[in-house]
């Protein structure tokens, strides 16, 4: 590896666990903020929450086409200033229901630039390493995001405690503009695309029909994406149920859920750093196998209940969390190797509208469906993992044979 492409990994990755370190800190300081306010705090929260996924829904695909016209650098760093004036200028809002206002009109805000800023980020990888490097560089966002999203909320607590809702927003500012000015000394590896000084309703409908043929032409990225938001529609059920861990397996003592969150969590740490190891040459097929697997240590979290009826059974959440974050660094990974470099921000802003999609609509299905007193609920769930993991293994193979 290339010195400037060793540069290129510490900004890009120094960048984004700032960026994540940012964006927990914000949500846990205002969630705590809104909720301790009246009885109508609840009802703020909602929407405060609600409409992350709704702006999803209508600007990711938005935010892909504007991915690939103009330069992802220049994106990046812009929605990073943005986000840091954004909340330093509401650190100073000293008003209770002006800074409500506040919080909720900026979180809006942020969702937006989120939307932008996410397939630039997820494209822009293709720009600053070779190609053999990517997965390489998805390990260790990885790496740092899962060491983020573990310590963070303890911090959270500590630094509300001791500033305030004003200084934490304060601080959120900062991080937001040092993450912006670490991607300013990044220099691509490829030659940077000029920026589109124009762009139309017209064009940005157009780019996007462009955007889904390419990918209905590419039948495994197109069957990677299908795959992927199948898994989120699962996904969605595991995590409603996690909570109800303990109503699942009532004979373990109390403390069940943080005890699984923890050993998800540390999983997915060990799951990343495999990843690098694993991932010498990115096969669709050898990616299903780990998504079988995954569903495969699921699935036998209860039998594992009923056999010791200990905390053993945390064994299969971590080892699920393992092999589901080799899947998903790997699916990430190839879907930069392998899509044109003018059409990653479409693919993405196409896989972020899917996944924002598939999981609310598991969650609403999964409610109805499932009852958290039954302890074969992470069966059903890991058995329909693996039966799709068997069916695209069979599906990539058959792509395989007939190149």
């Amino acid at each position: 590896m290339r010195k400037n492409e060793k540069i290129n990994i510490a900004n890009f990755v120094s960048s984004r666990g700032i960026s994540r370190f940012g964006d927990i800190l914000f949500d846990f300081a205002n969630s705590t903020f809104l909720s301790s306010i009246n009885s109508k705090s609840l009802f703020l929260i909602g929407i405060y929450q609600a409409a992350e996924n709704l702006i999803g829904i209508l600007f990711n695909l938005l935010g892909g086409v504007i991915a690939d016209r103009f330069k992802r650098k220049k994106i990046l760093l812009s929605t990073n200033i943005i986000s840091g004036i954004g909340c330093i200028i509401l650190s100073f809002i000293t008003v209770e229901k002006w800074l409500i206002y506040g919080i909720v009109l900026t979180n809006i805000i942020l969702a937006v630039l989120s939307s932008f800023s996410s397939p630039s980020y997820k494209s822009f990888t293709k720009e600053i390493v070779e190609k053999n490097n990517i997965s390489k560089l998805n390990s260790y966002l990885e790496v740092v995001s899962t060491t983020v999203k573990v310590v963070v909320p303890l911090i959270s607590v500590f630094l509300y405690d001791k500033l305030g809702i004003h200084g934490v927003l304060l601080l959120d500012g900062i991080t937001f503009l040092f993450s912006g000015i670490l991607i300013l000394f990044i220099k691509p590896e490829l030659t940077e695309r000029m920026d589109n000084n124009k762009i139309s309703i017209k064009d940005i409908f157009v780019d996007l029909v462009m955007g889904f043929k390419y990918l209905l032409e590419y039948k495994v990225v197109f069957n990677l994406i299908i795959l992927s938001a199948l898994i989120n529609f699962f996904l969605a059920a595991y995590n409603l149920l996690l909570p109800y861990s303990g109503l699942m397996f009532p004979k373990i003592s109390s403390g069940l859920y943080g005890t699984i969150l923890t050993a998800e969590a540390t999983g997915g740490l060990l799951g990343a750093i495999l990843s690098s190891l694993t991932n010498k040459s990115l096969n669709p097929s050898k990616m299903t196998l780990y998504l079988g697997l995954s569903g495969l240590s699921l699935l036998t979290t209860p039998i594992l209940y009923f056999i010791f009826q200990s905390r053993i059974i945390i064994l299969g959440p971590a080892i699920f969390s393992l092999f589901l974050a080799i899947f998903n660094i790997q699916f990430f990974s190839y879907v930069q190797q392998n899509v044109e470099v003018n059409f990653l921000g479409r693919i993405f802003g196409i896989i972020y509208t899917v996944a924002v999609l598939f999981m609310p609509i598991g969650t609403i299905i999964f409610t109805i469906a499932l009852k958290p007193t039954f302890q074969f609920n992470f069966t059903i769930i890991g058995a329909s993992i693996l039966l799709l993991s068997g069916v695209f293994y069979n599906l990539f193979k058959k792509y395989s044979i007939r190149k």
